[in-house]
């Protein structure tokens, strides 16, 4: 599992029963006799990294007996957890201390762990509570969108697992690098799941992009289990560098569900797609290549198979067990007529100066930006870059900017396409909708850039790039 990728062990909850004088967390003598220092060493020694639990109460979740939270700690737990060299920080949300919010604690977390100068990941484990997919960007790497997977001791339910993936998706935009929405630990091989239904919610963990955290024992693994954590092609799908979430992409009766991820680009043809049956019979589960803005003749493999499966007109359809699922890899050209969108709010956008997150209805994924302007009538400005524009060749292409209805005020805002002169667009007056500008792009990565500075806001929406 550790050539895979598997990388992080986590030494999870019960750890530090009390505090010495000067406030300083002392493990468990029973449960680490010779220290957590030494158990570190020894997850190191074997090419894999270790991390740690705590949380932001005063107490963890474990009640009886109790187990110190960081609460006012924050400082010195994590120049402890540095002095053991862990590389990793699970932070839990029970015992939230009153007059205190998580986003608070969690960022004084953050601050911590800067102030030890050891690159420790932080993990904000809130049960989706506070909503931290829109703020914990550059606080924390990944945070949990939704409650435990299982309250069981060795037990977990299917429909748990099929709740915790469809949460997790509504978040999907919120995908990028660094920028993880994780719906809990998989459950693979866990009493209460089939391998079928197994197999099923590592495709669901893996076109969402989630943290692979495996749930199960490993010591009692069988031979099906292991097969499913670690099918390099399927995880491969989880680990791809664009770093999309799950977006539902079909559904032609209730159940039968078609999801999409874009590999490696927006528009760049490549695609894994689940198939996917929550019903309670066998049923025949089709994707359309319009479904996936590509052009007729698209490429099919079936990912737990390993195995190519030829090219097809229009699209492909597989009968599919009750609670099964069949992961593709989909290759095709794309349909540049409809267009390529890239969301304003994508975490993996390059944010300078002004720029805020916007929470709007009539946004496409109900989430816009807001580019300079400070809401108190002072003039401001800020830019968003859109780093990761390919495209298939070199010319001329139309760039809209969708955006809400502007205010009193006419705004002048610039397009920057690379390093060229930045193009000018004055949008007038209560208009709403959007605006086209032609634009040179060139084959491969582009990067566009909208700026504006004024006293309000320029608030957008999402880009557009269709060719000429």
């Amino acid at each position: 599992m550790k050539d895979l990728g598997y990388e992080y062990l986590i030494i999870q909850e019960c750890i530090a029963p009390s505090r010495d004088s000067s406030g300083v967390i002392v493990p468990d003598g029973k449960r680490f006799p010779h220290g957590v220092k030494p158990l570190v060493d020894y997850i190191h020694a074997r090419g894999l990294k270790a991390g740690i639990y705590t949380d932001i109460g005063a107490h963890t979740c474990f009640d009886h007996p109790q187990y110190e939270g960081s609460f006012d700690h924050e400082d010195q737990d994590a120049a402890t957890f540095a002095s053991w060299e862990i590389d990793f920080i699970e932070v839990d949300y029970c015992n939230l201390p009153k007059g205190h919010t998580g986003k608070e604690l969690y960022g004084r977390m953050a601050a911590a762990i800067r102030k030890t100068g050891r690159p420790m990941l932080l993990y904000i484990c809130s049960w989706g509570n506070e909503r931290p997919w829109e703020w914990a960007q550059g606080t924390a790497q990944l945070w949990r969108t939704d409650a435990d997977v299982s309250w069981e001791k060795n037990h977990v339910q299917w429909t748990r697992v099929v709740q915790n993936f469809e949460s997790n998706a509504r978040h999907a935009v919120f995908s990028a690098p660094n920028s993880w929405n994780d719906p809990d630990m998989l459950e693979v091989g866990v009493p209460g799941l089939s391998p079928v239904e197994g197999r099923s919610h590592f495709s669901m963990w893996a076109i969402s992009a989630a943290p692979l955290w495996a749930g199960a024992d490993l010591t009692i693994m069988d031979a099906e289990t292991l097969a499913t954590y670690t099918n390099p092609e399927v995880i491969a799908v989880d680990q791809d560098s664009l770093g999309a979430g799950a977006v539902k992409a079909r559904e032609d009766a209730e159940g039968l569900q078609v999801w999409d991820k874009q590999l490696g680009s927006v528009a760049g043809g490549n695609h894994a797609v689940l198939l996917l049956n929550l019903t309670p019979a066998p049923a025949t589960v089709s994707v359309h290549w319009s479904d996936l803005a590509l052009l007729p003749g698209a490429t099919v493999r079936d990912l737990w198979a390993r195995k190519d499966l030829g090219s097809f007109k229009d699209g492909y359809s597989a009968n599919i067990p009750s609670h099964g699922s069949i992961l593709l890899k989909i290759s095709g050209e794309t349909n540049w007529s409809k267009g390529a969108i890239y969301e304003a709010e994508w975490p993996g956008n390059l944010r300078s100066e002004v720029v805020e997150l916007l929470e709007c209805g009539e946004c496409s994924a109900s989430f816009g930006v807001a580019i300079g302007g400070n809401g108190n009538g002072e003039e401001a400005s800020g830019a968003l870059a859109f780093p990761h524009v390919n495209t298939p060749r070199a010319g001329r292409y139309t760039l809209q900017l969708f955006f809400l209805r502007n205010g009193r005020e006419d705004k002048n805002v610039t397009v920057q396409i690379n390093d060229t002169e930045p193009v000018p667009l004055k949008i007038l007056t209560f208009v709403w909708s959007s605006v086209e500008v032609p634009v040179d792009l060139k084959a491969g990565n582009n990067v566009v850039t909208v700026r504006y500075a004024g006293k309000n806001g320029f608030d957008l929406d999402r880009i557009k790039i269709i060719p000429q």
